[in-house]
């Protein structure tokens, strides 16, 4: 008589059920920067909330005196380039080839977009010497053309720092994939009145959760620590950027 199949023998997959979207395109290489960076970088993620009072309150002023408007992401984007003048460790980038750490000179700051197409980060070029109202129109151009899909490969790369504004989903907090192969973002949740002690008394205040993913190979938590304090520092008393530039 014929011997039984094999009882080891593995049986043949069998498709699972359901719609099928293909990874192609923009989902296709977002999936795969994603897949890249949480292959190779060992990521970490400190957060803080912040009294961000103050700092709405300085962009009201701003606001009123005339000429053009500033926008939040504007400000932000200056406080992280101070930052990072003060942490370099977190502009970089590293060469696994080499095994060597790359501080880069000048900051390319991406920020997170949201597209009809999925998820684009384009790149605001040298931020570090931008004044607050040219980062405001930068980010503008760059949102949309993002939302036009006219993003050019030179508006898409070269970043060397995200920030990404994810409060604009109405969330507190989030630990975001870092965009590989940078070492390190900024994540901003909403802004909210939330009770808060202020100045020894119990407050209504605009609170902000502030986060930081970094790739744990450029620094230790101490310096990811610092940058996110100086950072939530400026939002809370933005006085202190300009004792510290």
């Amino acid at each position: 008589p014929a011997s039984a199949p094999a009882a080891s023998r593995a049986a043949a997959p069998v498709a699972a059920a359901g719609e099928r979207i293909p990874l192609r395109g923009l989902r296709g290489a977002v999936a795969d920067k994603l897949s890249r960076s949480r292959t190779e970088i060992p990521d970490a993620t400190c957060w803080v909330d912040a009294d961000a009072t103050e700092l709405m309150a300085a962009r009201r002023a701003m606001n009123t005196a005339g000429g053009p408007k500033i926008s939040l992401l504007a400000l932000l984007a200056r406080i992280c380039a101070h930052a990072l003048d003060r942490f370099p460790e977190l502009n970089s980038t590293v060469d696994t080839a080499a095994r060597e750490i790359v501080r880069l000179p000048a900051v390319h700051l991406g920020f997170a977009a949201q597209t009809p197409r999925g998820l684009v980060v384009p790149v605001v070029r040298d931020a570090g010497t931008r004044t607050a109202e040219s980062l405001t129109e930068e980010f503008a151009r760059l949102t949309e053309s993002a939302r036009q899909g006219t993003l050019t490969p030179a508006d898409l790369t070269g970043g060397t720092f995200t920030l990404n504004n994810y409060g604009v989903f109405g969330v507190d907090g989030s630990t975001p994939i870092i965009n590989h192969p940078e070492a390190a973002m900024l994540g901003v949740g909403r802004i909210i009145p939330k009770p808060w002690v202020h100045q020894g008394e119990l407050a209504v205040r605009q609170v902000v959760q502030l986060s930081l993913t970094f790739d744990h190979r450029v620094c230790d938590g101490g310096t990811a620590g610092g940058f996110l304090r100086y950072v939530a520092d400026c939002v809370e008393q933005p006085a202190v950027l300009l004792r510290t530039v």
